[in-house]
């Protein structure tokens, strides 16, 4: 029985069983207790009511209704006196071995098999010591009981069985519908959905599956565009270089013509290179084993050194950086090379996207358990639309590639941001400018102590 229905079956035929005989022996030893006491009242009642009779009438003629009584009762009822004579009445069992001392010791009852019930009594009847002893076969009252027994039980289980069969089909159904739908979720139909209504645990089981098929869905949509987007990506620059080395094979192409051609073949190359390296580091970051270097540090000094590398980037076109210092220093508690990262391609960002004779602000500062760096320029600024996408790979507002990148800079910045435990916000208004604000927490007792520890 490999299947859940095979399984439910046998436990069900296994309980069933063990239930009834175990139910079945307590009945019918609690039945049988009650019907040996009903017979031994009787036997009683049926002593009593000879002695009443014989002396009334005496034992001659009164041995016609006593042959009568018994029959009619179905008892057998032997009565003898101290001489020994024996005399017997009814012939539905036969007991010749009657010991007549037992009686005389007062027990009042003699035993010879399960089914008799015997009662027997010493009386003094005219002078004389009269023993009366009186039998019952109680075998018809126990098979009629068992049988009853067995037919009800009989009735239980079958009516059971139905009825658990209903109850085991509507359980194994969902799961089989379940099964098929994981089948066909394995070979990559991530559209299948599961119904069922209810509140129980297969129901939840089913809307946990529907959840699963939805973000694999996702997760096969984002596959399949970051597949797209990185052939285009790759594509665009080695059709550039692969076009420019054919040209390049012309010996008698001028000298600077000759130099604008491997220029541009160098900053194709130099494309390719900072996006391998930027998946590279989206693949570690994305890896669940990724682990941060904490340590504290200054940020202002890290600021600093961000700043005076990029100061001649925005001095080519001429725009102003300015790091509003606090007086005091603001200390860290973070993986120094992954942050310093992050506010290398924010600075890059700002530079690239604002115009000539431009304004980019930086301030760092404490605020609460966090540390906040903000920076802010007077760019082209973004919509709400693309702000709400602007984390996402390969995403870039300048769909004619203009500015040099290759929309994985801002994705990069938040996974680092994300591992940190900290946050992101981005403000941002069309030709006024846009502000990236980070938070990441400083503690050393914060919430990036708390999840390393449970890798």
């Amino acid at each position: 029985m490999k299947s859940v229905y095979g399984k439910l079956i046998g436990g069900f035929l296994i309980t069933i069983l063990f239930s009834f005989s175990v139910a079945g022996y307590i009945a019918l030893e609690n039945n049988v207790e009650l019907i040996t006491q009903n017979a031994y009242e009787e036997l009683i009642s049926s002593n009593e009511f000879v002695v009443e009779m014989v002396e009334v009438l005496g034992v001659g003629q009164s041995m016609d209704l006593l042959i009568d009584y018994a029959d009619a009762s179905q008892f057998e009822i032997y009565i003898s006196d101290d001489d020994g004579t024996m005399l017997r009445f009814g012939t539905h069992l036969t007991h010749n071995d009657i010991d007549l001392d037992e009686i005389d010791a007062g027990n009042g009852t003699l035993t010879f098999n399960d089914n008799v019930v015997s009662y027997g009594n010493v009386y003094m009847i005219d002078g004389k010591t009269v023993y009366i002893v009186s039998f019952k076969d109680i075998s018809y009252d126990r098979s009629a009981f068992l049988d009853s027994a067995l037919l009800i039980l009989g009735c239980v289980f079958l009516s059971g069985s139905v009825i658990f069969l209903a109850i085991a089909d509507f359980i194994v159904k969902p799961i089989t519908r379940l099964t098929n739908a994981t089948n066909e979720l394995s070979k990559g139909n991530y559209h299948v959905r599961v119904n069922y209504s209810g509140d129980d645990e297969i129901s939840k089981l089913n809307q946990g599956f529907n959840r699963m098929a939805v973000q694999l869905s996702k997760h096969e949509e984002t596959r399949q565009k970051f597949i797209s987007d990185i052939s285009h990506e790759f594509q665009t620059p080695l059709t550039a270089i692969q076009g420019f080395s054919k040209i390049l094979r012309d010996e008698e192409l001028p000298k600077a013509q000759r130099e604008k051609y491997a220029d541009i073949i160098f900053f194709h190359s130099k494309r390719l290179s900072t996006l391998s390296k930027n998946m590279l580091q989206l693949t570690l970051l994305d890896n669940d084993d990724a682990t941060l270097e904490l340590m504290h540090y200054s940020i202002i000094d890290q600021l600093n050194r961000v700043i005076s590398t990029y100061e001649n980037t925005a001095s080519t076109k001429n725009i102003e950086i300015v790091f509003e210092k606090n007086k005091k220093d603001v200390e860290i508690y973070g993986d120094e090379a992954r942050l310093e990262q992050v506010w290398i391609n924010l600075l890059s960002n700002a530079i690239k996207y604002t115009g000539e004779n431009g304004l980019i602000t930086i301030s760092a500062r404490r605020a609460g358990k966090d540390v906040e760096v903000k920076i802010e320029d007077t760019g082209s600024g973004m919509s709400n639309e693309n702000i709400s996408h602007i984390f996402k790979r390969f995403y870039r507002e300048d769909r004619s590639r203009s500015v040099e990148g290759n929309g994985l800079g801002l994705a990069i910045v938040k996974s680092i941001v994300d591992l940190h435990q900290g946050n992101i916000d981005v403000i941002s208004e069309v030709d006024v400018g846009s502000t990236f604000v980070v938070k990441i927490p400083c503690d050393k007792q914060n919430k990036i102590i708390d999840k390393l520890t449970l890798k």
